[in-house]
């Protein structure tokens, strides 16, 4: 009966074995990449699959295992422990890799020397090995990245956090990428106007708390989506890289902090662009504070350059002053309210972070009063009291549009 069992849990672990080797390469990729590495001794078959893992993602659990290992602060075999793995895992690799992940945001022990020195081999590596997204964090803006990203042919995704970027010596393409984020990300100086990198088939860029982005000279002509949540710059008013086409963009998500660099914005070379009129269908403002007649002139200029809008999504700025709210007889609040009555095509309305503040209250009747295609109205609490008051009175708000229906979350 026993050689029996034995014998069935033999035959469950000859069926696994034998699943196609893409199966047993997302069965792999489900776990860490140290216990991942340790399916090697099972049997060939496994052995075969780690030895041409496609997806290679050091994370901060990996590298707290070395940082644990090894606890004294001035024991440095925990960083060479680590690097020695990565570059074990990486020259012992066969095959293509598709992802390649690098997050070191938390552990205190690779320096940026040995970064410099290291990481320029290993994105060498993966860019000849068909990778397809790379995802790297790093601890802080002082390492440099490598130009050779720039020019890998099929890289589809890239996320970048925590380092600089140097000016280009040359034009680089990125044929294949898709998806582009760069967070926390200082751009060096650019010296060279032609030095453009052209991604032209990018449909979604991301630039989260970047300084100097204005250097960084880029073309994406089929670009979507746009997000940017904060910014630092050398030069105030200067903003976007002026090789930026926003036509083609139809998805807008953007902090309402830095509105009036977006609206008018400079370029390198101290010329003001006045935006145009985008072809932007949804619209998401981050931390509006409808408090200030500089707020409703920047949403309502940012509304008349959005004539195809359709929906409008905003996230509530938390205030200490609750009550303080907008005059009602301000100019910037009339031309809000001419601006919003001729936004026939404005469908939905998302409001987040509702708490009942006055100066919330006023921002929902001024939009309920003049949208007049206005069909649905979702405002969520976001897990706050529901101010079931304040819910009634919204209620009973004049409605420009007979079809407009109001939930709340």
């Amino acid at each position: 009966m026993a050689r029996s069992v034995v014998g069935c849990e033999a035959d469950a672990r000859d069926r696994i074995s034998q699943l196609p080797v893409k199966i047993l390469d997302h069965i792999m990729g489900l776990l860490p990449i140290r216990e991942a590495a340790r399916t090697a001794v099972l049997s060939k078959v496994w052995r075969d699959v780690w030895f041409s893992f496609t997806h290679l993602c050091f994370d901060n659990l990996f590298f707290s295992y070395f940082h644990g290992k090894y606890m004294k602060p001035s024991d440095d075999l925990g960083e060479y422990s680590c690097l020695y793995a990565i570059n074990k895992v990486l020259l012992h690799h066969k095959g293509s890799i598709r992802k390649f992940v690098f997050l070191h945001s938390r552990v205190e022990r690779l320096t940026v020397g040995s970064l410099s020195f290291h990481m320029p081999k290993w994105l060498l590596l993966v860019t000849r090995k068909g990778v397809e997204e790379i995802e790297l964090h790093l601890r802080g803006e002082a390492y440099e990245l490598p130009v050779c990203l720039f020019s890998c042919s099929t890289l589809t995704r890239l996320h970048l956090c925590s380092l600089s970027i140097e000016p280009l010596s040359s034009p680089c393409t990125l044929p294949n990428v898709t998806y582009l984020i760069f967070e926390r990300v200082c751009f060096g100086i650019r010296s060279l106007p032609n030095c453009v990198v052209d991604a032209p088939k990018l449909k979604n860029l991301s630039f989260l708390y970047c300084e100097d982005v204005f250097h960084f000279n880029i073309t994406a002509r089929n670009l979507c989506t746009l997000r940017i949540n904060g910014f630092y710059g050398s030069k105030l008013g200067i903003f976007l890289p002026a090789n930026l086409d926003l036509n083609s963009i139809s998805t807008l998500i953007i902090d309402t902090r830095i509105l009036e660099y977006f609206l008018g914005r400079y370029t390198a070379k101290q010329f003001m662009l006045q935006l145009p009129s985008l072809n932007v269908e949804q619209l998401s403002l981050r931390f509006l504070c409808f408090q200030h007649d500089v707020a409703a002139s920047a949403f309502a200029c940012l509304l008349c350059k959005c004539p195809k809008l359709c929906h409008l999504e905003i996230c509530f700025l938390w205030v200490g002053d609750r009550n303080k709210c907008i005059d009602a007889t301000s100019k910037h609040l009339k031309k809000l309210r001419s601006v919003a009555r001729t936004h026939k095509m404005l469908l939905s309305l998302k409001l987040s972070y509702f708490d009942g503040s006055w100066f919330q209250m006023h921002f929902i009747q001024e939009m309920l009063a003049c949208l007049p295609a206005l069909e649905n109205v979702v405002i969520d609490g976001n897990g706050l009291n529901k101010e079931p008051e304040a819910m009634e009175e919204i209620s009973r708000f004049p409605r420009a549009s007979a079809k407009a229906t109001i939930v709340f979350q």
